[in-house]
């Protein structure tokens, strides 16, 4: 595998002298019964940086996404997020420090609008109840601004698989998003995205 160009735990700052990384990863290993899928594997993210792993099947890629995405926990390594020591216990732990992936499967709920979907665990609430006028205008700015041609109210069910993906990403962005990891499809939707202010990690296999 090769790369080019509650909350979460956090821990002391980091003294290594590199304080714009966004990301660093140090040694990390992961063991399933078996298979040593990740073996003393370094990486590192500048903020802004576009990263593409590329491999074999089985290379490793899909696990190092999924550590950083809070799927999995290392068996050995560290994760230092902007200098500092992190574990990442869940998904939900990763998306509160800004990281999130797109994964091959959806999560998304196809008898939900569009906006519906977005917020699908983070509604948008007043005095309890949910605020829809705020959802809506909320929705449309994060697909105006990826430029995605999709209206908030269109029902999931009815979407192609590609603006199904395109509802993923949009997900991924209601939050302060730092890192977004992506397969290959969902990376050709971001380059057409001038508007999308994070780091990128994404997936390929070799052919």
């Amino acid at each position: 595998m090769n790369a080019a160009g509650g909350a979460a735990q956090l821990g002391s700052p980091d003294d290594s002298g590199e304080p714009n990384l966004l990301l660093r990863i140090a040694g990390l290993s992961k063991q399933f019964p078996g298979v040593l899928a990740l073996d003393a594997v370094d990486f590192e993210l500048q903020p802004g940086e576009v990263h593409v792993l590329f491999g074999e099947n089985g290379a490793g890629k899909s696990t190092l996404i999924q550590v950083i995405a809070g799927v999995h926990q290392p068996t050995k390594g560290t994760l230092r997020f902007r200098g500092m020591p992190v574990v990442l216990e869940s998904v939900h732990h990763a998306r509160t420090l800004g990281i999130s992936a797109v994964f091959q499967e959806f999560s998304l709920v196809p008898t939900l609008s569009i906006e519906e979907n977005i917020f699908l665990g983070a509604e948008l609430t007043n005095h309890g109840f949910l605020n829809k006028r705020d959802l809506h205008h909320r929705a449309q700015d994060i697909l105006t601004r990826l430029g995605f041609p999709l209206r908030p109210e269109q029902r999931v069910q009815f979407l192609s698989r590609a603006q199904q993906q395109m509802v993923e990403i949009a997900k991924a962005f209601r939050t302060d998003l730092s890192i977004l990891i992506l397969g290959r499809s969902g990376f050709s939707h971001l380059l057409k995205t001038p508007n999308a202010a994070a780091s990128v990690l994404s997936t390929s296999p070799i052919a």
